[in-house]
């Protein structure tokens, strides 16, 4: 080993550092330690700045791909090396040499020189940083741009106390607000206050939308610890250091920008007592819709996104599907609150069980009664539930599948002697609401008030514990935590209901109003009129989409087509299309031109309808000429549900992977795979006599004449 030391030390000297690298390579990392590794990190920073035997000649020519692999390596034993003067030292050094890393590189030069105060070398370290510091330019708000943020985030986010300021900025200066524990909001909230002075590449298409400034915050539980002292664990300091590190990504590289869905992943766990290795964004919807941007005095807009770190796999699911379809699998409490050891909604999802149409569960309730000790029977869990099922069976918002089950219960409710909901809510529907109870208008507004919508500024049990507070005016709160379970001691009486119920009116006329415009109520459907019943006892969703040409000017349907529908909505839509023989050829057919529908209005305008209503998700059926129904299937199907505008003629030439070709017999071709240019023969230079060559992904190929007609379509992986 001494031996080993000794020959590094003379390669080091004679700039043969590439000789460095591969002797302490050579040795298996596991058994390289410490100082071997020190050495390492020196190597390939030397090899990166200076070249073997000098090769560089100067700091532009700076290798930073290997600058940051000397970082890296230097990272993997900070624990050994946060105290030793040698290992910060090399780590100031690297830094300095990499981009827009000088602040960095200062604060591992003021660990040196705390650890060794009379070393010269230190001393030059701080003072070289502090300079180049000095120099390098810092985007700041101007002051009526700074207050417009300030209220904005004492407004929407909460009141402040305390800053987390930094004492040596780079491109940005970046000032952390630290907002505590409040009502509504049992958890700190940390706000970014200047990433958005600088404004960010956005795509040209994108401009109109004013996202080129942006902040970031992120909520940790009542709990966390946020003193300066804390602050020295990685693992309290970990969700300040991405804050920071995200906020100056745009910075950093001018040619990027960050949004709405964007993901970023770090390579690794953000720190040891977390597996959390990513962060998406999101607008901060638990603060409500007019929290998501702020209006500066110019007009120009800064963006607030929540950043929700993320596992390994969830970054990897919504990388292969949709930053949609990864929000649904989460449950509120993992887009809400930091939790470091939270369960993964991904390889844990069987585990977390989340129900996307469930409303509310009386565990959660119960759980709190029991955690706080509060003054109530247990069956005071299911109260706020109890009431909104009375108000929306007397508002008639049941769906159909729920009255065929349970419609005794509701005529009973609305003739005024009906059970005790809390006890048929406990024993018939398993403690839990689902919006799948509901019909169209009352599952969208479940939805929208009920289901703590993340994007709604009105809550359903926020407004409940209102009125509990309100009742409770004299009484005595201990914690934040029994102040929000105070809907809980609102006493179930007619009294409370009607309070209640007035409350649920005034949400229900703000929902319609906003958010429920294309009611199919006012739009009837004409063509049904004076048709008797085919299924008056239709116990099944009683919604349907339909075009206006059938629904409302008596075209005849053509095609049928069901596809599942969301899980919340199941209560309520069939998952039935239909369409006309105009509406399959319309390549502008949109939902001004559709909308959902009775769908026994639609079995009174064609009973043969009738005859598919059982038929499963995924089914596809079509007239034929003498009027029967043909279910199209595979690649048929698929023809027929594509965009028909997409389907053009086109010259062999300009065939491409992923497109299919329509055959002159209407067949459709498997997806392209690739195409190449043949000639009919090796030595035929006529350029008449090229061949253009396809080859589809079921193996299979076609030679066309080169210039050939063709039609063509697109693949729907395209589309």
């Amino acid at each position: 080993m001494d031996n080993l030391l000794e020959q590094l030390e003379q390669w080091n000297k004679n700039d043969e550092f590439s000789r460095c690298i591969e002797a302490i390579e050579a040795i298996p990392e596991k058994e390289r330690g410490y100082k071997l590794t020190v050495l390492l990190g020196r190597a390939y920073s030397n090899l990166a700045v200076l070249g073997d035997h000098k090769a560089h000649g100067d700091d532009d020519e700076v290798d930073k791909e290997l600058i940051q692999h000397s970082i890296d390596i230097l990272e993997t034993v900070w624990k050994q090396g946060e105290n030793d003067p040698y290992w910060n030292a090399r780590m100031g050094y690297a830094h300095l040499m990499a981009d827009d890393t000088a602040a960095v590189a200062l604060e591992y030069g003021k660990r040196w020189l705390e650890l060794e105060p009379d070393n010269p070398e230190a001393q030059k370290l701080v003072s070289d940083c502090e300079g180049y510091l000095s120099e390098e330019p810092v985007e700041m708000y101007g002051e009526a741009d700074w207050d417009a943020v300030e209220k904005h985030i004492e407004k929407y986010f909460g009141h402040y106390d305390y800053v987390f300021h930094e004492s040596v900025s780079t491109g940005i200066h970046l000032d952390i607000c630290v907002i505590p524990p409040r009502k509504d909001h049992n958890y700190y909230t940390l706000v970014t206050f200047g990433m958005g002075a600088h404004r960010m590449n956005v795509p040209e298409e994108l401009t109109e939308k004013k996202l080129e400034r942006a902040e970031l915050l992120i909520n940790l539980p009542p709990d966390w610890k946020l003193s300066e002292e804390d602050w020295q664990e990685e693992k309290w300091y970990w969700p300040i250091d991405v804050l920071k590190w995200i906020a100056r990504i745009p910075v950093k590289d001018r040619n990027t920008w960050l949004g709405w869905g964007h993901t970023i992943s770090s390579g690794e766990p953000f720190a040891e007592s977390t597996k959390l290795c990513g962060a998406m964004l999101l607008n901060p919807g638990v603060f409500g819709e007019p929290s998501y941007f702020c209006t500066l005095p110019d007009g120009d807009e800064v963006n607030f996104y929540q950043l929700i770190p993320l596992y390994k796999e969830e970054m990897e699911f919504k990388l292969e599907n949709s930053v949609d379809e990864l929000i649904d699998k989460c449950p509120d409490e993992i887009l809400e609150v930091i939790n470091p050891t939270r369960l993964n909604a991904i390889t844990d999802e069987d585990t977390i069980g989340y129900d996307l149409a469930e409303m509310d569960n009386a565990e959660s309730h119960l759980k709190r009664i029991r955690d706080l000790h509060l003054p109530v029977d247990e069956l005071a869990a299911y109260n706020s539930m109890a009431v909104y099922l009375r108000w929306a069976m007397e508002r008639g918002q049941m769906s159909n599948p729920f009255l065929t089950q349970y419609r005794n219960v509701v005529e009973a409710v609305k003739a005024g002697n009906g059970p005790d909901l809390r006890v048929f809510i406990r024993d018939k529907l398993d403690g839990k609401l689902s919006t799948q109870f509901f019909d169209r208008v009352g599952s969208g507004f479940a939805q929208w008030y009920a289901q703590d919508n993340r994007s709604n500024p009105y809550v359903y049990l926020w407004d409940y514990r209102d009125c509990a507070l309100a009742v409770l005016k004299d009484h005595t709160w201990n914690s934040i935590e029994e102040e929000e379970a105070a809907y809980l001691l609102l006493p179930y009486t007619e009294e409370s209901y009607q309070a209640i119920s007035a409350i649920l009116d005034k949400r229900l006329k703000e929902f319609l109003e906003t958010e429920f415009e294309d009611d199919p109520e006012l739009r009837v459907a004409r063509a049904a009129d004076g048709k008797p019943p085919i299924i008056p006892d239709w116990d099944g969703p009683l919604f349907c989409y339909a075009t206006d040409r059938i629904a409302q000017k008596g075209y005849k349907i053509k095609g049928a087509k069901r596809i599942m529908p969301e899980r919340e909505e199941w209560g309520w839509e069939s998952g039935w299309g239909f369409f006309s023989d105009d509406d399959m050829m319309d390549d502008e057919l949109d939902d001004e031109k559709a909308g959902f529908y009775d769908i026994r209005d639609i079995c009174r305008i064609d009973p043969t309808v009738v005859s598919l209503l059982s038929l499963p998700y995924g089914t596809y059926m079509e007239k034929n000429e003498t009027g029967e129904w043909v279910e199209i299937e595979d690649d048929e199907t698929e023809l027929m549900t594509m965009q028909l505008d997409k389907i053009e003629d086109v010259l062999s030439e300009n065939l491409g992977e992923g497109y299919r070709i329509v055959r002159d017999n209407d067949e459709l071709s498997p997806i392209i795979e690739w195409v190449d240019w043949v000639n009919q023969s090796e030595n035929d230079e006529n350029e008449e006599a090229i061949r253009v060559e396809v080859h589809f992904e079921d193996g299979t190929e076609e030679t066309f004449e080169k210039g050939i007609t063709l039609r063509q379509i697109w693949h729907e992986d395209v589309l």
